[in-house]
């Protein structure tokens, strides 16, 4: 499911879950803006949580 998201929203993902980083952290090492950071990560686990119950 994770490959179905954009770059922007799968990478904030992963920086967030699969290696604990902070949204300012992920702000830092992306280049995107800390409300871009949280925008990514909000509308990617909607998306992630609508393709798992969709199947």
């Amino acid at each position: 499911a994770m490959e179905s998201l954009k770059d922007e929203q799968r990478r904030c993902i992963e920086l967030m879950y699969l290696q604990e980083k902070t949204y300012q952290e992920i702000s830092h090492l992306t280049g995107y803006d800390f409300n871009q950071v949280k925008s990514y990560i909000q509308n990617g686990k909607r998306n992630l949580k609508n393709m798992l119950v969709s199947k």
